[in-house]
C-alpha cells in the first residue's frame, strides 16, 4: 500500500482485491482475509478494511456472510431490459461472454386457466402449450421457467427445445419485440428448491413477462423463478 498516495488508502485495497480476483489468484467463493487479518496484511487500520469491504460489496464483488466471513461474489449474469429490445436467456449469455444452456422439465396442452387466458388474449380453457425449463449459465443453475402459448404455437411440440426458444420463434416468423415485466420476491416449493439446487426458505426473483411482437401481438406469457445470487437484472428506461 503506497500511503503518500493521492489514492485513498481502502480505494487502494478495493483495487488489489479486484486485481485478484482479475488474475484467479481469488477465486469464486473464496473466503477472504479477516477484517484483523487483512488489516494487519497491507498495514492499514480495520476502519480502512471496513470501508473497502462495503464498497466491494455494494459491487457485488464479494458477498459478506454474518458469522461466517466474507467470499467473492459468483459471477452474475446481468440481464438487461429495455422495453424497445427484448433479449432471450441465450443472447444475454453470449453478451456476458457465457454459455447457455436448458433443460426441458416438461411439455404439455392444456387448457387455459383464467390468468393464463387474460395474459394471452384468449378465452378460458383453450388449449395452450405449456414449456417448462431450467435455464443455466456456464453450467449454473438460474431460471425456472414456465413459458406458455397459444395453440398457434402448437409447432412447438415438434421442436429441439434445448436451445433457444426464441431463436426457434424467429424461425417461424414469430419475432419478440416489446415485453410487460413485473417483477417481485417469492419463496420456492420444495420442487423448485430442488430444481434451482438453492436452499429451503432462499428468497428468490420471480419475473412475470407478457411478451408481444411489433404489431402488439401476444406471442407468450411466462413465468420465472430466478436465483438472484447468479443474476442481476438492469432496466433501461
Amino acid at each position: 500500500m503506497i500511503k503518500n498516495s493521492a489514492v485513498p488508502l481502502y480505494q487502494q485495497l478495493v483495487e488489489s482485491v479486484k486485481e485478484q480476483i482479475a488474475s484467479g489468484e481469488l477465486q469464486e467463493n473464496d473466503r477472504l482475509m479477516t477484517e484483523q487479518e487483512l488489516s494487519t496484511a497491507y498495514g492499514v487500520s480495520r476502519i480502512t478494511v471496513r470501508k473497502a469491504m462495503e464498497i466491494l460489496s455494494d459491487e457485488g464483488i464479494v458477498v459478506r456472510r454474518q458469522g461466517i466471513g466474507t467470499f467473492v461474489a459468483s459471477r452474475k449474469l446481468n440481464r438487461i431490459f429495455d422495453k424497445n429490445n427484448v433479449l432471450s436467456f441465450t443472447e444475454t449469455c453470449e453478451m456476458n461472454g457465457s454459455k447457455a444452456s436448458a433443460e426441458l422439465v416438461s411439455l404439455e396442452q392444456k387448457k387455459a386457466s383464467v390468468s393464463i387466458a387474460v395474459h394471452l388474449g384468449i378465452k378460458e380453457g383453450e388449449k395452450i402449450i405449456c414449456i417448462r425449463r431450467i435455464r443455466s449459465c456456464d453450467g449454473r443453475k438460474v431460471v425456472l421457467e414456465e413459458n406458455n402459448f397459444s395453440e398457434k404455437y402448437s409447432y412447438l411440440l415438434g421442436e429441439d427445445l434445448s436451445g433457444s426458444l426464441y431463436a426457434t420463434l424467429k424461425k417461424h416468423g414469430a419475432v419478440p419485440a416489446h415485453a410487460r415485466k413485473t417483477v417481485g420476491i417469492c419463496f420456492p416449493t420444495r420442487t423448485e428448491q430442488d430444481a434451482l439446487e438453492v436452499a429451503e426458505g432462499q428468497p428468490l426473483l420471480l419475473h412475470k413477462d407478457t411478451v408481444l411482437d411489433a404489431e402488439g401481438n401476444v406471442i407468450h406469457y411466462t413465468k420465472q423463478i430466478i436465483n438472484p445470487e447468479h443474476y442481476e437484472l438492469t432496466i433501461v428506461i
